[in-house]
């Protein structure tokens, strides 16, 4: 099996080590036919905590490191159940590796993403409106403070490297959770890809050859952009209106970026449909501040002190409330919902235990205070407590599709 290789041979390179088949495969192959290629090899595992078996393999990975006299850092991530998500997993996981790049002084840090995680990477970011602005897919190497991320199993199939791991009798472990389909990825892979396969007509490789067509026009846009907003601090919402739909998209996406904000896409194109619209004004918290939409202007104001008390949901999309990120996917007969902040007498339904004060919840969930004043409270059309921030959420899912999502602190 044939690696892309982007390391010297004097470097220390790190592989983030899972314990499934592709970061087992990887590391075969670094300690076997790559060996020469590098310095110095480190592995880093993460032991998500949310399943029994995570214990023994992480044992596992720890024992195969000093048999094979190579250096393991590990780490459990303390997330409680009700608190877990793949951001904030996501987030913890980068917390760690940060570290133990600096304290071991390696300069690459290597993943196991395979073909298929492109493939099913694409089709997410098709499916759920996240392709512009920015290039689709996986990137084969990235840079981030101080190192970089570098993927050398990103054009080798998934089926390619389960047949690898057969030959040359590499242990591995299936993580029960990737056969379920409760999160949107898993679907993708177990339904959407699945058939696309299976289909004589239906080739997965375009997907990637339109992730390169879109990669060009993404460069094209980005240069309008720049333009466009170069050396202003206020926009003319007529000037900006006169601009196709997509050049607007990366214009706000750019003014934002200038400012140190950004936003995903669905609230991007709220503030492009209100500055089209005859709405005189309007204003959109991003990051501590408001993007502001008053008459012929369109300008970014300071706002650390400004908090929103409530907001009307009335179709799918996502939302800023107070730094959180809501994502709305119901069935229309579900809308209008309401975010708000809290209100004396709140409670919220406790299933086998019944009703509980939303103060109480506050308290045991060891909530600040003044945070308290501000986390987003979801009501549904008959006004029941749906979620309430990060800790409670009882229309998480409906079989295989994300109903209500909140997050905090998202990092891209």
């Amino acid at each position: 099996m044939e690696l892309r290789c982007s390391w010297d041979r004097d470097d220390t390179v790190a592989l983030a080590i899972s314990g499934g088949v592709d970061s087992m495969v990887l590391y075969h192959l670094l300690k076997t036919s790559y060996r020469d290629t590098f310095g110095r090899l480190i592995l880093l595992h993460v032991n998500h905590g949310q399943r029994v078996a995570s214990e023994a393999e992480a044992a596992h990975i720890v024992n195969m490191a000093a048999a094979d006299g190579i250096t393991c850092e590990t780490v459990r991530l303390d997330i409680e159940k009700d608190d877990f998500s793949q951001a904030a997993a996501r987030e913890a996981r980068y917390q760690f590796f940060d570290g133990m790049m600096v304290r071991h002084g390696a300069r690459v840090l290597l993943t196991a993403h395979h073909l298929d995680d492109q493939y099913e990477s694409v089709m997410h970011q098709l499916l759920t409106g996240r392709y512009l602005p920015g290039r689709m897919g996986i990137p084969y190497a990235r840079e981030e403070e101080g190192y970089r991320i570098i993927r050398p199993l990103l054009r080798i199939p998934r089926a390619a490297i389960e047949a690898y791991a057969g030959r040359h009798r590499v242990t591995y472990f299936e993580d029960e959770s990737n056969s379920g389909t409760g999160y949107t990825r898993n679907y993708i892979r177990h339904n959407l890809m699945k058939d696309i396969r299976a289909s004589e007509h239906l080739q997965p490789d375009q997907l990637l050859k339109l992730a390169e067509d879109l990669g060009e026009v993404d460069g094209m846009l980005r240069e309008e952009a720049a333009g466009f907003i170069s050396g202003r601090q206020v926009l003319s919402r007529k000037e900006f209106n006169k601009r196709r739909r997509i050049s607007r998209i990366y214009i706000v996406n750019a003014w934002l970026a200038s400012h140190g904000l950004g936003a995903r896409r669905r609230y991007i194109e709220e503030m492009l449909d209100v500055a089209s619209s005859g709405t005189a004004q309007a204003e959109f918290p991003v990051g501590g501040r408001l993007v502001v939409i008053a008459y012929d202007e369109m300008r970014i104001e300071a706002g650390d002190s400004v908090t929103l008390h409530h907001l009307d949901i009335t179709e799918n999309g996502m939302y800023s409330f107070n730094g959180y990120e809501i994502t709305v996917e119901m069935d229309p007969s579900e809308l209008p919902v309401r975010v708000r902040t809290k209100e004396e007498g709140d409670r919220i339904f406790v299933p086998g235990v019944g009703t509980k004060k939303l103060s109480r919840l506050f308290i045991d969930r060891k909530v600040p205070k003044d945070e308290r004043e501000t986390m987003p409270v979801v009501t549904g059309r008959s006004h029941q407590i749906i979620a309430v921030g990060i800790i409670y959420n009882i229309m998480k899912t409906r079989g295989n599709h994300s109903r209500l999502s909140v997050e905090k602190g998202v990092r891209q």
